[in-house]
């Protein structure tokens, strides 16, 4: 079960004007990318966000259903957010999120009975920093048994992840939201891996993606690390991290150990940003 919202992705390479590259309109957000991730994994998932006003509510509705999610809209309206990003070599360089109220209207008291009912028949429990920090605290308790994994979605948010000092059970994030959530450089493996374990604490589980030097896990009985085969050409990477974290889970879900979790992530991450190029339906690439 996630807690978050959908959102239009507005990206487009440098600055906009006449005679420059066309802006790419997509759908995004950084739960929706997981949801659909794993719907393309079998994976059922439920996505629980504001009920959006507008008349793109029954687009929303189309995608989710088409990409096996099940939607379950909170009882709070609000409008489809946007996500406008300047990309540079296909990474985010400058980006602004409108329609925060989105996401800050899933409150505990708009969400708790209805969390509780979802909560039963849930595997895990996903949030996103992109949420208020108050509802991913209360989220942290109410999930009591169900694991509770939380997802960086902002390098402005690092502030959220230990959110009112409650400790999710894995969190992950890129490499410079670890650096900026230690206040440190990383300038080596030891570094990175100190931090990470610093971020976990003494029971959770930390994901770190580094880029072209692939990924690692920490936790209290594993340091696994990853390193990728082959180069990403030049290609847009928004998203991959998310689709990363969708992947991980589905291969923790099916028993793999970390390390062939982290391979299993990789691999298919990479199939998706492959297939995201000139594919109408880029989650398809996840499935088998």
């Amino acid at each position: 079960m996630l807690i978050g919202t959908v959102a239009l992705d507005f990206l487009h390479e440098g600055p906009l004007g006449k005679g420059l590259p066309p802006a790419t309109l997509r759908w995004g957000g950084v739960l929706n990318n997981v949801a659909c991730a794993l719907g393309a994994r079998d994976r059922e998932p439920v996505l629980i966000t504001a009920d959006y006003t507008g008349e793109l509510r029954g687009a929303v509705a189309a995608h989710l259903a088409d990409n096996d999610v099940t939607w379950a809209p909170a009882s709070v309206r609000s409008p489809l957010p946007v996500f406008h990003a300047e990309l540079v070599d296909g990474s985010v360089a400058d980006m602004h999120f409108l329609g925060q109220e989105a996401l800050d209207s899933l409150t505990p008291e708009v969400l708790g009975e209805q969390l509780r009912a979802e909560l039963a028949g849930a595997s895990v429990l996903v949030a996103a920093t992109d949420g208020e920090i108050d509802t991913l605290a209360w989220l942290a308790e109410a999930a009591g048994d169900v694991p509770y994994w939380l997802l960086s979605a902002d390098p402005r948010e690092v502030g959220k992840l230990v959110p009112r000092g409650r400790r999710a059970g894995l969190v992950a994030l890129n490499v410079r939201e670890l650096s900026l959530w230690a206040s440190a450089e990383l300038p080596d493996d030891r570094a990175v891996e100190d931090a990470a374990r610093a971020l976990a604490g003494d029971e959770g589980h930390v994901v770190v993606t580094l880029g072209e030097h692939g990924s690692l896990v920490v936790g209290p009985d594993v340091v696994a690390r990853h390193s990728l085969t082959d180069a990403l050409g030049d290609i847009v990477t928004v998203g991959a991290g998310d689709v990363h974290f969708a992947c991980l889970l589905d291969a923790w879900l099916q028993g793999a150990d970390w390390k062939a979790a982290l391979a299993h992530a990789a691999e298919h991450t990479t199939a998706y940003l492959n297939a995201l190029q000139c594919n109408e339906q880029p989650y398809r690439s996840l499935r088998g």
